[in-house]
């Protein structure tokens, strides 16, 4: 027997030298060719799917349209603010068009707003007419058991009070500046109140809703005349704010608003 013929069958817990573990390694476990384990290089990247670790979803999970990929093919992004849908351009406010500089001019006013500012100027004015027709009553127009009633409620406070009753209290000049000055304040207030409505600000249309529905507690029945007038400012406020809400009030204060915007970005446009 050849020593340096390696074995035909290898001899477990025997020590081989290096070229006998050589040769037995080459007979015994033979080197596969690459082609086994599948195709190398730019081939396998190709055949196994894109390169950079991303594979494409299983067919069932896959969009319509899905085209393998492991970049994103370039196009135009969907700016930040634009509706859905929509593409935005430079200077387009949220659904709102494209701002042009002949925007800036100053938007046609339909004829339901010029009503809604009037009405509410009326109702103003209806309004400090009952409470000077109020002030000019014996007794602020209080009968004797609303006196009484008053009294009770403000007689621990008659000592402090540099009066002698409650009548005195009620005919004092103190008390009928109160009510004038009462009556000229909320007139100011109907009429600031209309202009901002005329002018398109959305907040007055909001402010002038509330007033209204408060208005409904300012009605008066110490006399007739009173009565009327305050009534009528009720009802001329109510009108005033209802035209305010129409479509066609919404839409001028939309344009209003993009006159503004249209403002800051051409500064140099005539607004007129």
């Amino acid at each position: 027997m050849d020593e340096k013929k390696p074995p035909e069958n290898p001899h477990y817990g025997v020590r081989l030298t290096g070229d006998e573990l050589a040769a037995h390694q080459e007979r015994f476990q033979p080197r596969q060719s690459a082609s086994e384990y599948g195709p190398q290089g730019a081939q396998a990247a190709s055949e196994y799917g894109p390169q950079g670790g991303a594979y494409p979803p299983p067919p069932s999970q896959q969009q319509p349209g899905y085209q393998p990929g492991f970049q994103q093919q370039p196009g135009p992004q969907q700016p930040y603010g634009a509706p859905y849908g929509q593409p935005g351009q430079p200077g387009q406010p949220f659904g709102g068009p494209q701002l042009q500089p002949e925007m800036a001019k100053e938007p046609s006013r339909p004829k339901v707003v010029d009503i809604s500012f009037w009405s509410i100027i009326a109702a103003g004015i209806s309004y400090l007419i009952a409470q000077l027709i109020v002030a000019a009553l014996p007794n602020r127009g209080m009968g004797p058991q609303d006196i009484d009633m008053m009294e009770s409620m403000l007689g621990p406070m008659m000592d402090t009070m540099p009066f002698d009753s409650i009548e005195g209290y009620l005919n004092s000049p103190m008390m009928t500046a109160a009510m004038i000055g009462q009556a000229v304040i909320f007139l100011v207030a109907y009429v600031l109140v209309a202009l901002g409505i005329r002018n398109g600000w959305r907040s007055m249309r909001i402010l002038g809703t509330i007033f209204a529905v408060l208005s409904l507690l300012n009605i008066t029945f110490v006399s007739a005349l009173a009565g009327v007038f305050s009534g009528l400012a009720i009802i001329l406020g109510i009108v005033g704010i209802v035209y305010a809400w129409l479509p066609a009030s919404t839409e001028y204060y939309r344009q209003k608003a993009w006159q503004k915007a249209a403002k800051k970005m051409y500064p140099q446009a005539p607004s007129r």
